[in-house]
């Protein structure tokens, strides 16, 4: 059994803090979205398909059920642990023959064959990757000729930092002072790879799929700012034993470490009452990419 670590714990407990409730919050945005990822790469019937950072296998299982008993496919990850169960998820449906498990970077997917699929997916994995220019050139080694790529990315660029009076969505107006030390403690103990999150946006993306040799490309950037919360927290300890990527801190620690005692006491008292009536606001922005080999 390979070692838990950073990847898998965070996708295992991290991202909703252990909470049922808030795991089914967010595969409800999820699932969308790797609809989306893979009915913008159809045809996937008969196809080989490298599912790029597989995580769980949210996108690589269903991509699985698409591709069809003359299909296959690839899922790669740089944990061993997501590998080991999302190998375990393939086996209970009985598709093991269809389905390889690959420990690769998205730099170089060195353990891939030159021009051996046909179509690439990855949802929310260049935002980890600092050198993206390299991710996009393996991507185009890989992929046989007549294939296409198919992603889905934040660009919090675009949307990051959160106005003043605003703390993961919510109103923290009356709060501001402590809210801003927060969030100044939250960017002190993320970790360093963290600034490739928002090294690039919309137009990074399409630059980097056309000089990698990518044609046609094709992006879609969706910006929205509507009622609702970032984390779309269902609780006060939701929003807090959570952390939105496996780079980041939780908001607890970043709390503890920023505030003396009574002002978590009015902080927290502020935040709570905020997500009981649920004063927020949903500031994102998301690309779609899909870019073609030529033939």
């Amino acid at each position: 059994m390979a070692e838990p670590d950073r990847w898998s714990r965070w996708l295992s407990t991290g991202r909703d803090a252990g909470d049922e409730r808030q795991r089914s919050v967010a595969l409800e945005y999820l699932v969308a979205v790797r609809d989306r990822i893979l009915d913008q790469a159809e045809p996937l019937e008969n196809a080989t398909v490298l599912d790029v950072g597989s995580g769980e296998g949210l996108v690589g299982l269903e991509a699985l059920e698409r591709v069809g008993p003359r299909g296959s496919v690839i899922f790669s990850d740089i944990s061993d642990a997501l590998l080991e169960q999302t190998r375990r998820a393939v086996s209970a449906r009985g598709l093991l023959d269809r389905a390889r498990f690959v420990r690769t970077r998205a730099e170089d997917l060195a353990a891939i064959a030159d021009e051996s699929v046909d179509v690439i997916t990855t949802r929310s994995v260049l935002i980890y990757v600092t050198d993206k220019a390299q991710a996009f050139a393996a991507a185009h080694r890989v992929m046989r000729p007549g294939g296409r790529v198919s992603l889905f990315e934040p660009i919090n660029r675009l949307m990051f930092p959160e106005p003043p009076d605003r703390f993961w969505g919510y109103d923290v107006g009356a709060v501001a002072d402590l809210a801003d030390k927060v969030k100044a403690s939250f960017d002190e103990l993320e970790h360093p790879a963290s600034a490739a999150m928002t090294d690039f946006d919309d137009r990074d993306l399409v630059r980097l799929a056309e000089t990698a040799g990518f044609a046609p490309v094709h992006l879609e950037c969706h910006i929205d700012i509507e009622p609702g919360s970032i984390m779309r927290a269902i609780s006060l300890d939701a929003l807090l034993d959570g952390s939105p990527n496996p780079l980041a801190p939780t908001v607890r620690e970043s709390i503890g470490t920023a505030l003396t005692a009574p002002e978590q006491e009015r902080f927290l008292a502020h935040l709570e009452r905020a997500i009981a009536e649920d004063a927020s606001v949903r500031r994102s922005a998301v690309a779609y990419l899909i870019a073609g080999k030529r033939g």
